[in-house]
């Protein structure tokens, strides 16, 4: 078994929940914007597609973490000892 650098598990948890927080606001509002201004669609259409687009993105992210947390390697604390 590798002995990998460790990492923060706190570190990771809050950038990924930092993720989730900013990163469908910004979807949704940026999607709505391009769909109302470049697309010419209704309000409530925009709406529609902003909150689909934002969804997809929460998706995206948790399927990253869960990625990351799966392949992340097993850091041994103590190496075994070896047996001559």
């Amino acid at each position: 078994m590798t002995t990998a650098k460790p990492r923060n598990p706190m570190l990771v948890l809050l950038f990924y929940s930092a993720l989730m927080v900013t990163l469908p606001v910004v979807t949704f509002f940026v999607s709505q914007y391009t769909m109302e201004t470049y697309l010419n669609t209704t309000n409530s259409r925009s709406y529609i597609y902003a909150t689909a687009s934002s969804v997809i993105v929460i998706h995206i992210i948790l399927g990253i973490f869960v990625y990351y947390a799966y392949k992340e390697d097993k850091v041994v604390p103590f190496p075994p000892e070896k047996e001559d």
